[in-house]
């Protein structure tokens, strides 16, 4: 016996090996969790199966509602108008139950359920412990589309022009003011409505139309590792979306506040949780708090399959290719749920054309293709094909000797245990159920067993996907490598579907099975089916509309405020005298002249309210300091009439320019006093 033949045995001859090291941190609890969700999903199947199940159908239930959500965007161009002077006058005219306000509270609503779904999809996928590893690209590519998403929907509700869009420009303007790449504050542009750009409208108008396509190119990344990948749900599914999403448009009209007023402070406006939730912090906290809102989750976010998942060597989990077996048959690349394994030039010289290979960047270790494999070629390295299908033989040639058993099941080890007692079974855990090859269950029936159990673990985010149906199919001798019926000596077999919310049917099937009779899995009936799926659907449709619908306070103060925006050029600053020495040091054509980039003094403004004055200096812009002084005073003052002087001293020799008037402070609004070297003072 050979050094590796002994290692063989000695393994075969032990109990069944342990599972690999945990991928994440905090495996148990995820695990945990994860039941629970998957004993909801089996209490829902009780009436509505996995795929009519919008929540276990998250994922591509989501681009139904994207789709909606872009169709009805385009639609809206027979009634909006994408200007800053029209787009809340063309929205006001079809207010209500109008066929236009039909279509855009489709159009918000459709985004709302997109927001929902993709949260629940990332919550499942979390849980489910899809994120480190090699499925680390389509979770950081879903977080990335996710705030793709979120980032039109923010620009969407800017482009409706009412008080909650006021507020969205405002917050932004102050995001991109925190930023050193702006010579003029963007801010000040939107203290008073005459200020307002246009042009920036247009552009949120044309960044809302164009980051639609980036999601298309996000979809591919996030799906480039599955193989077998659907976009969209059943069309049953989809039906019941595209008319929930109807008729709550249909029922509850979408809102639409005063329009913006750039001096007035709204006392409350209609805020859409699903996307407007970070002017919580912008209007609290300015810009630092809209950074940590947006920038820092993203970044929390696509940094989790390292902050929680574990480094493991690929050999500890992943499948590996004996060349010499390899037959060329390519099911195993056919059969593989993420595309991880592709058939490359022989190695070994034999006659076949070509060899399975396994890219350990997209290989998981789900074991679907030992299955796959009739020759025994590939197979996990912790749970080698022939020397675990040979360890499962030999018990069973023992019980069978022994009258221990005369049936076999083999569950699935990514279904978590306990379960119920089955007997006169010998129980056999396996990676996965599409693991089982049509060659042991050939000798399983050869060795004596009467009756095959295989538990596979049905779940929408089983570790295998849609991998674990081949072995139903392998048995069935739809998909090779199949069982040959002339092999099975009268047995009969079995593959059940395990539900954790009814275990105890695990135990009526085996009990059925061993007994000879085959039990038929039972179907909820199609109306029942039909009527759970659009209620599943309305349900969750309404639950994504709520939110959107939060009227909430302005947490700004309601004293009226005195807002002082200038523009304005400081006196230039002498420059040093020219060094006759260094001078005649420079080429001739420099001569005479200074090097000495110009600078302008400081502006400084004087605000005198009733006699009382104060005053600022704003330094020049510019990396040289020869730009304009840009700046924005804001005092607060009570409710009443103020005599106001205010003064523009640019230095130097320039005279003071001064504006002397009445304002009259009014609760809940700004009194906006500009001035600019180029119009003088203006009083909005």
């Amino acid at each position: 016996m050979t050094a590796g033949a002994a290692d063989a045995a000695g393994k075969v001859a032990g109990a069944a090996p342990a599972v690999p090291p945990a991928a994440v941190r905090g495996e148990r609890l995820w695990q945990r969790i994860d039941d629970r969700l998957a004993w909801c999903d089996g209490w829902l199947a009780r009436w509505l199966p996995a795929e009519f199940n919008l929540l276990a159908q998250a994922g591509a239930a989501a681009n139904v509602a994207l789709l909606v959500a872009t169709v009805t965007g385009v639609l809206m161009f027979v009634w909006y108008s994408p200007s800053l002077q029209f787009a809340y006058p063309s929205l006001a005219a079809i207010q209500g139950r109008t066929l236009g306000g039909w279509v855009r509270a489709l159009h918000r609503y459709s985004s709302d359920l997109t927001m929902l779904l993709l949260f629940v999809h990332l919550g499942r996928v979390f849980f489910a412990r899809k994120f480190s590893g090699a499925r680390w690209l389509p979770w950081v590519s879903g977080i990335v589309m996710l705030a793709t998403i979120w980032f039109i929907g923010w620009t969407g509700y800017w482009l409706v022009w009412d008080q909650p869009a006021q507020q969205v420009a405002v917050s932004s303007m102050r995001l991109l003011d925190a930023l050193p790449i702006f010579g003029e504050p963007l801010g000040r542009l939107y203290i008073a409505d005459r200020t307002v750009p246009s042009l920036l409208f247009f552009v949120i108008f044309f960044l809302h139309m164009l980051l639609p396509l980036a999601i298309a190119v996000g979809l591919v990344v996030h799906l480039a590792r599955l193989s077998r990948a659907r976009l969209l749900p059943r069309r049953e599914l989809t039906l019941a979306v595209v008319v929930a999403l109807a008729l709550a448009s249909v029922l509850v009209p979408a809102p639409l506040d005063a329009r913006a007023e750039m001096a007035v402070k709204a006392e409350a406006f209609t805020v859409d949780a699903w996307y407007l939730s970070p002017l919580a912090l912008g209007l609290r906290f300015q810009s630092a708090g809209l950074w940590v809102a947006m920038f820092g989750g993203v970044a929390l976010g696509a940094l989790v399959p390292w902050l929680l998942g574990k480094r493991r060597a690929p050999v500890a989990f992943q499948a590996v290719v004996t060349p010499e077996r390899c037959h060329s048959c390519s099911q195993c690349s056919q059969d593989c749920p993420f595309d991880a394994i592709t058939l490359v030039a022989r190695t070994d010289g034999k006659r076949f054309p070509s060899q399975a290979q396994v890219d350990p960047a997209r290989c998981v270790g789900c074991g679907v293709c030992g299955g796959s494999c009739d020759s025994g070629g590939i197979a996990l390295t912790w749970f080698d094909t022939r020397i675990e299908e040979t360890r499962i033989e030999r018990a069973i040639e023992s019980a069978v000797a022994g009258n221990r058993a005369t049936a076999v099941a083999l569950i699935a080890a990514e279904i978590p245990a306990p379960f119920p007692v089955l007997p006169g079974y010998q129980v056999h855990r396996v990676p996965t159920a599409s693991w089982i090859r049509a060659n042991l269950i050939e000798r399983m029936f050869e060795l004596g067993v009467r009756g095959v159990l295989v538990v596979r673990d049905a779940r929408t985010e089983a570790s295998a996907r849609d991998g674990g149906r081949w072995v139903e199919d392998r048995l069935a001798g739809a998909r090779p490598p199949v069982v040959r019926p002339q092999r099975t000596k009268g047995g009969v077999w079995r593959v059940f579907d395990f539900d954790p919310s009814r275990p105890q049917e695990l135990a009526q099937a085996a009990e059925q099975l061993r007994t000879g009779v085959v039990g038929v899995a039972r179907r909820p009936a199609r109306l029942t089916i039909a009527i759970g799926g659009l209620a599943l659907a309305l349900l969750a449709t309404f639950a994504a509309v709520a939110p959107s619908h939060l009227h909430v306070a302005n947490p700004a103060s309601p004293a009226p405020e005195l807002v002082l925006s200038i523009k304005a050029f400081g006196d230039l600053l002498p420059t040093a005298a020219i060094d006759a020495a260094a001078d005649a040091a420079k080429p001739v054509h420099m001569r005479g002249r200074t090097t000495e980039k110009p600078r302008r003094a400081a502006v400084v403004v004087r605000l005198t309210v009733d006699g009382v004055s104060e005053e600022r200096a704003y330094e020049a812009k510019g990396v040289s300091h020869d730009g304009s002084a840009i700046g924005e005073w804001r005092r607060p003052w009570s409710v009443g009439e103020y005599q106001v002087v205010v003064e523009i001293l640019p230095g130097g020799t320039q005279p003071a320019v001064r504006w002397a008037g009445t304002v009259k402070a009014v609760a809940r609004r700004l009194q906006v006093i500009t001035y600019d070297s180029a119009g003088g003072f203006l009083v909005e």
